[in-house]
């Protein structure tokens, strides 16, 4: 089993990259934010990867976090959730909103992803924290208490703090933080400066 592929980027298209290893291109199928987490192309990184064994072939799947493939993997246990659709999964609410989702048991946030009906979304909410649980992926980062959905000034803070360089998911993971500790109320401005000193090592 490939566990990860380390290489230049190559190209590749909306879902998917193409990563250059010792003159041999593996194309891998990502989510949105994967995607925007890689370097440009040309650059080298690291991509964690799962093979999907089907029949009449395989599909290799790409991730730019630990925490995010193995959501991916927990996700196609839930019976009745395929590849595609646990990365669009990824894809529609990200890491945060997936465990923010798990955490509350929020089968409607799942419904927003294509391909999900209500009766699926429900199977997942309920099957897929107590997977996570099994894997040690914490979707209740601070005592216990449940993560929120990301808001639009969140949005917005991770957007800028990715386009400085600075890898999404991380980002997000942050802003989030932020915003739990110094109120839902905090600016923009102040969430973007605050995540930023974090990022940058500062507390």
């Amino acid at each position: 089993m490939i566990d990860h592929l380390r290489g230049r980027l190559a190209g590749g298209g909306k879902d998917f990259v193409v990563l250059e290893c010792a003159g041999i291109g593996f194309r891998a199928r990502v989510s949105d934010a994967t995607r925007k987490d890689l370097p440009p192309d040309g650059e080298s990184c690291i991509l964690r990867t799962h093979l999907h064994l089907r029949e009449g072939g395989a599909d290799l799947y790409g991730f730019s976090t630990d925490t995010e493939r193995e959501i991916f993997l927990a996700t196609i246990g839930v019976s009745g959730v395929g590849p595609k659709s646990a990365m669009a999964m990824l894809s529609v609410l990200s890491v945060p909103g997936v465990l923010a989702a798990c955490a509350r048991e929020d089968a409607a946030a799942f419904t927003r992803v294509p391909g999900i009906g209500k009766k699926l979304a429900q199977r997942i909410a309920l099957e897929l924290p107590d997977r996570l649980k099994k894997v040690s992926v914490d979707f209740a980062p601070l005592g216990g208490e449940p993560a929120d959905l990301p808001t639009a000034p969140e949005a917005q803070a991770s957007e800028a703090l990715a386009v400085l360089g600075f890898p999404r998911t991380q980002a997000q993971l942050t802003v989030a933080a932020v915003r739990r500790e110094k109120g839902a109320d905090l600016p923009t401005d102040l969430l973007i400066r605050e995540s930023l000193r974090r990022l940058s090592g500062g507390r």
